[in-house]
């Protein structure tokens, strides 16, 4: 039997499902919610294909960044709806006046979140915006390939996993372009799934839509909104007003396990470029420019610098380079994994324990958290009572 990554470091990337000449390989819940693949040995032949092209098992090449840039969309309505400068937006445009085609992420009517292929005249209003959640490839491995084949311009914009996932399948030809985007880690599309329903019972409202950062609240500020069917905000909370979906994710407790020991977290990046915001702007070199709604580009390879050559040539971003160190220093997701917590632990803990049950999860978690506050702050009344006595008598003498 092949041997598959294990839960620490499968990234859901379904390669390995996608090469199995015999179809054997299915994607299944574990009690976690958690995507992972399980091989029917009833049927496998033992080709070891789904092995070989794992890219956790055979990690592909990394390059440390040539270049460093902030950047962002000349057009000022795209950047006040893309969740940063909107580089992904100018890419999808400049692959419109090539005939290319390229591939990203959506959220469905179902909210699970999929990956899809947009062709030449396709609308991609709806691959803009952040996805704070699992999306799902399966489909676009065998739609994107007759595209591959016609030597079509191709770009692939996704998580730096599904880089992987996407390079070891379909290799570094001169038709295909790779773009990562700087990633904190993917929470289970059930988590997702779940919240939606119950923010709309609680609320009273029927939602049709979604937004992670909602351009109407501004980006910026991570508003987890729903719109009902005449696009009306129904919902728009952030972490700090209590969002369950927000404060799991955002405080790094409702992240796959891989996301903990993630082998991209790093400056070494597996894509010819890396897009994401620019955390760190100005740190280590003045800007004379507005920071609001800007993106970092880092240039990985000569093929990516080609590619911001062609978006800068038709004036759709505007850039500024900058210290390769600096977005680096400034973004702790460029240098290693989120780290893990005690309320991620305990997340761990109660997701099995209520068998997946996402809402039930994070209030428990939360719970825990504020008794182990109030604890700490008894624990901690002597120790501050005696600094507290010890300021008073240094006053006096």
């Amino acid at each position: 039997m092949p041997e598959l990554a294990g839960y620490n470091d499968c990234t859901g990337c379904q390669a390995c499902k996608f090469v199995c000449p015999k179809r054997c390989i299915e994607m299944r819940e574990n009690a976690a919610g958690v995507l992972l693949p399980e091989i029917d040995a009833s049927r496998c032949i033992d080709c070891k294909a789904c092995e070989k092209i794992c890219p956790a098992l055979h990690p592909i090449k990394f390059n440390y960044p040539k270049r460093a840039y902030a950047a962002w969309n000349t057009i000022p309505l795209q950047r006040k709806i893309s969740a940063s400068g909107g580089i992904a937006s100018a890419i999808y445009k400049w692959l419109q006046s090539v005939d290319g085609v390229s591939v990203g992420a959506f959220v469905d009517s179902d909210w699970s979140v999929k990956v899809c292929v947009l062709k030449p005249g396709d609308n991609f209003d709806r691959l803009k915006n952040s996805k704070y959640s699992y999306s799902d490839p399966s489909e676009v491995y065998k739609e994107i390939r007759p595209y591959i084949r016609d030597g079509k311009i191709v770009v692939f914009i996704g998580l730096p996993c599904q880089i992987a996932g996407y390079k070891k399948t379909f290799g570094d030809r001169d038709n295909l372009y790779y773009v990562d985007l700087v990633c904190h880690g993917v929470a289970p599309n059930s988590y997702l799934r779940q919240h939606i329903p119950n923010v709309e019972a609680r609320v009273g409202i029927s939602a049709a839509g979604m937004s992670f950062r909602s351009p109407e609240m501004g980006t910026a500020n991570y508003y987890f909104t729903l719109y009902d069917r005449d696009g009306k905000i129904g919902y728009a909370k952030r972490s700090i007003d209590g969002d369950n979906y927000n404060i799991a994710f955002h405080r790094g407790y409702s992240y796959r396990e891989n996301c903990y020991h993630c082998h991209y977290a790093k400056p070494e990046r597996c894509s010819d470029l890396t897009i994401g915001d620019y955390h760190g702007l100005g740190k280590l070199q003045p800007c004379d420019f507005d920071s609001d709604s800007v993106s970092v580009i880092l240039v990985n390879t000569d093929k990516g610098n080609a590619l911001l050559e062609s978006l800068t040539g038709k004036e759709l971003i505007a850039v500024s380079e900058r210290l390769v160190d600096e977005p680096i220093q400034g973004d702790s997701q460029l240098r290693h994994p989120s780290l893990k917590t005690r309320q991620r632990v305990d997340f761990e803990k109660y997701i099995v324990k209520y068998k997946g049950d996402f809402e039930r999860t994070i209030t428990k978690v939360l719970s825990r958290q504020k008794q182990r506050e109030a604890a700490d702050r008894i624990y901690s009344l002597p120790k501050r009572a005696v600094k507290k006595i010890m300021r008073i008598c240094h006053i006096c003498n």
